[in-house]
């Protein structure tokens, strides 16, 4: 479990805020579509859990609900879990979040 000092730590290092989400979403890796849930957002990534292995660096995109559709690359991947940081510019992904994005910067 990670201390309070080392979240803040992280989170100092982050550029971008981020908003716990838990909700339904698709990974694509390629022509594969895969269930998974995403449990963070920020407009410069997303962290999700998927049954599947995943190579660091792969290309995929992420879609949640009938929002965001996003080309993403996957910078981690541990226990079932990735972190992907999307491929376009945060104000775009901001427009693709709708609602979401409120607060987030």
């Amino acid at each position: 479990m990670k201390s309070e000092g080392m979240k803040s730590v992280l989170s100092s290092m982050r550029r971008h805020n981020r908003r716990t989400v838990i909700q339904s979403a698709t990974l694509g890796i390629g022509e594969t579509d895969i269930d998974c849930t995403a449990y963070d957002i920020s407009l410069g990534g997303i962290r999700l859990k998927a049954d599947i292995s995943i190579e660091k660096g792969a290309n995929v995109y992420v879609q949640l609900r009938d929002k965001l559709k996003q080309a993403a690359k996957v910078i981690w991947f541990a226990d079932g879990f990735m972190g992907l940081v999307f491929l376009d510019d945060p104000e775009d992904v901001k427009v693709g979040l709708g609602h979401l994005s409120a607060g987030l910067s």
